[in-house]
């Protein structure tokens, strides 16, 4: 994988997310290691666009934590808001619930389709 794009994806509150292939390898490696680089690409835009909340924390840059709970099981997919654009970081899952650090910030309010 490298710093090329792999995919664009528009997240729910219509940001377009830049997912470049170096995180991406990272994310399968790290956290999804049985599945195809499709089936991560795919349930990243599933959090993307339909998650069930959305966290926000702000460090250097902003950072929107997406959260779908699936199948019994929650996934979460951070992006990074900086000024050269929205980008994917990384996407793992949590279990049954919010990871316990996330559950202190601050929720972001978005239309549910």
């Amino acid at each position: 994988m490298s710093k090329k794009v792999a995919a664009v994806i528009t997240d729910v509150l219509g940001d377009r997310v830049v997912v470049l292939g170096e995180a991406l390898g990272h994310t399968i490696a790290r956290h999804f290691p049985l599945f195809p680089q499709e089936i991560v690409l795919e349930l990243i835009e599933r959090v993307l666009r339909d998650p069930s909340d959305i966290f926000e924390e702000q460090k250097k840059h902003l950072f929107h934590l997406f959260y779908r709970f699936d199948s019994r099981h929650y996934i979460v997919v951070i992006v990074k808001r900086a000024p050269d654009g929205t980008f994917f970081v990384t996407a793992y899952p949590t279990g049954s619930t919010h990871r316990g650090k996330h559950k202190n910030l601050k929720r972001v309010r978005y239309e549910k389709s």
